[in-house]
């Protein structure tokens, strides 16, 4: 008995491996923690890219729609640039006179984005003069006002198709109606029926969105 009183109580506590055991666990979850946010951010982040792309196609096709149900006879494009007049302008330049029936003439552009990268699509909007009263003279007709580079505005960044196209009504070898989309209209053809736009993202997952309208609307 007198032999396990001096003995005293055991002492208590971790041992070196148990320590380095612990700080080894610790340091995988934390790694483990950190790996799982940023993965949830490069999502969120990707996420709100792919958001914005569709919402950006989305007003374009809601501007060219309310803009092409007022066109007018001239319509030019070689698949890249979009012409046309129309009385149902976007917006006019600050300082543009406001008429009762403003008459524009709008621009839609295709062009290589900064750095190679995609494409991206330009709108321009200039005002033209109102139309002549019948059989008054042509002769002192001022020209259009021309739009200087600052005006555009960037509709849709970062795309990877980007192009018009038309619908014409020709024939073919055998003489009967062959309708077929071409990408070049002349002002001096009768305004197409129909008008495609056809736009894509970067990304695979943004699938391309074609818009097609006639003077009646969109479909």
């Amino acid at each position: 008995m007198k032999r396990l009183q001096h003995l005293g109580p055991r002492q208590q506590g971790f041992t070196l491996l148990e320590l380095i055991v612990a700080l080894a666990l610790s340091s995988l979850v934390a790694m483990v923690g950190t790996v799982a946010l940023s993965m949830s951010s490069d999502f969120y982040a990707r996420n709100q890219s792919r958001t914005q792309a569709r919402d950006s196609v989305r007003a374009v096709e809601r501007i060219l729609r309310h803009e092409w149900a007022g066109r007018g006879l001239r319509v030019a494009s070689d698949g890249a640039v979009l012409e046309f007049d129309t009385v149902h302008p976007l917006q006019l330049p600050k300082g543009a006179a406001v008429l009762p029936l403003p008459l524009a003439r709008v621009r839609y552009r295709c062009e290589p984005s900064a750095g190679g990268r995609g494409w991206s699509l330009l709108y321009q909007v200039q005002p033209l003069p109102p139309p002549l009263p019948v059989g008054a003279s042509t002769t002192r007709l001022p020209p259009p006002p021309k739009t200087e580079e600052g005006t555009q505005t960037v509709l849709a960044a970062q795309l990877q198709v980007c192009a018009f196209s038309f619908l014409l009504q020709g024939l073919n070898a055998q003489g009967q109606p062959e309708p077929r989309w071409v990408k070049r209209w002349e002002p001096t053809q009768p305004p197409p029926a129909l008008l495609r736009l056809a736009l894509s993202g970067l990304h695979a997952d943004v699938p391309p969105v074609v818009y097609s309208a006639d003077r009646d609307g969109a479909r």
